[in-house]
């Protein structure tokens, strides 16, 4: 796995080198200036001409680390797309341990292979230039630490990391603290410890010094309205009916409520679907958002493949085939080099409606063999402590299964 991915990575590199990117290159550029003249803090008060600052705090260090790299030749929108490619293959191998244990080895396999060669990700972390590969890449690390190897302090870490980079995984918190608590006061507080150090260090200062600019350009930051994705354009089809403009406005928070929510009422009643849970927050956020990137397809290039593996294939595929026509448009054909970005056209977004529709197929089929696998009884004593003892209600008290009893199936459905 680890050496299959390691080749994919070459033609990434090999883009990242020979090609400028796309418009968001250009950001990154502006942003590493602003945090030369103004410091990984700072960045946030800069007068921007042309770009937006959003990001969260740890990306202003991050630039510094690319600022540094320029000094030793390493051309700075180089290293942003290389980054993100180095995490791919991280993100490979984790999702092959994810489900070595929990599936069946030749499904672990092609989950892992089908994201060491995912074309979504060729072609966002190797041309396009953004951090998306990268916040997945620590969410899958923190729920492999937390569930896997038993580490929740670094699990912890790596989640904080992760909400460094971008807001998106804020959908995977709860799921995470509801298997950390399921696993014993202790690992709890070891989770949260891990997280509350590790934020501490870049958004308490850019927190106190300029709350303002990131209250509006980070926390409220409510991404592109373009229509070109899922139940927005659905919306845009039908006329912009008022759901469709409530759901672009405050229906956001609904739906980022309903993501995190949802997989952690999933966890608690049974954690060993924690990478279930993990997964359908993000892949469940990616179906349901209003606004769209491109660059928003790597959420689920993973995750889609962690729930259901063949459908994770159609996915990727169908996902890089859009990619592709929609960058070579961009680039106003072959060979690519500088992408000038633009809003679909007609067929790209009927395309990407197909793309959406194998989204939401995976998470049907996901739902599905999830109940198919339902079993009467609770997790084995130890996977639900405040429920050790006892089952039911009123008086009756029944005696949870032996462990040996209780022991999963060779292969879980997740």
């Amino acid at each position: 796995m680890f050496a299959v991915a390691l080749v994919v990575l070459v033609p990434k590199l090999i883009l990242a080198a020979t090609t400028y990117g796309t418009n968001d290159v250009g950001h990154w550029l502006d942003f590493l200036h602003a945090v030369r003249l103004s410091g990984p803090v700072g960045v946030y008060s800069y007068p921007f001409q042309h770009s937006l600052y959003n990001h969260p705090p740890l990306i202003g260090y991050y630039l510094e680390l690319i600022s540094a790299g320029t000094h030793v030749g390493l051309a700075a929108n180089f290293s942003i797309r290389a980054v993100s490619s180095l995490a791919d293959v991280a993100s490979a191998v984790l999702v092959f341990e994810l489900l070595r244990t929990r599936r069946p080895l030749r499904e672990a396999t092609l989950a892992g292979l089908v994201v060491a060669c995912s074309p979504i990700l060729v072609i966002i972390s190797g041309y396009h230039g953004n951090t998306d590969p990268v916040f997945t890449m620590l969410v899958l690390l923190s729920v492999y630490l937390l569930a896997d190897r038993r580490a929740p302090a670094l699990a912890g870490v790596a989640l904080a990391l992760a909400l460094g980079v971008k807001i998106v995984p804020i959908v995977v918190v709860p799921c995470l603290m509801i298997y950390a608590l399921g696993k014993g006061r202790a690992t709890l507080l070891r989770f949260v410890a891990g997280f509350g150090a590790a934020s501490a260090l870049f958004w308490v200062p850019a927190l106190l010094e300029q709350w303002s600019a990131i209250r509006r350009n980070v926390l409220g930051y409510s991404g592109s309205t373009d229509h070109e994705w899922g139940i927005a354009q659905l919306g845009q089809y039908a006329g912009n009916p008022p759901w469709a403009t409530w759901l672009e406005g405050p229906g956001r928070m609904l739906v980022v409520g309903v993501c995190a929510v949802l997989p952690a009422l999933l966890v608690w009643r049974r954690p060993r679907y924690v990478v279930a849970g993990v997964a359908f927050a993000l892949a469940g956020f990616l179906a349901l958002t209003p606004s769209f990137g491109t660059q928003y397809l790597v959420w689920g290039a993973a995750a889609v493949v962690l729930l259901a593996p063949r459908a994770g294939l159609v996915f990727n595929i169908m996902a890089g085939v859009l990619l592709t026509r929609v960058y070579t448009r961009w680039n106003g054909g072959l060979p690519w080099d500088h992408a000038h970005a633009s809003a679909f056209t007609p067929k790209e977004r009927v395309f990407g409606l197909l793309v959406w529709a194998v989204l939401l197929w995976a998470l049907v089929e996901s739902t599905s063999r999830l109940r198919r696998h339902e079993e009467p009884v609770d997790d084995p004593p130890g996977q639900r402590p405040w429920l050790e003892g006892q089952r039911g209600s009123g008086s009756a008290v029944v005696p949870l299964r032996a462990a040996n009893e209780s022991a999963a199936p060779p292969h879980s459905p997740f």
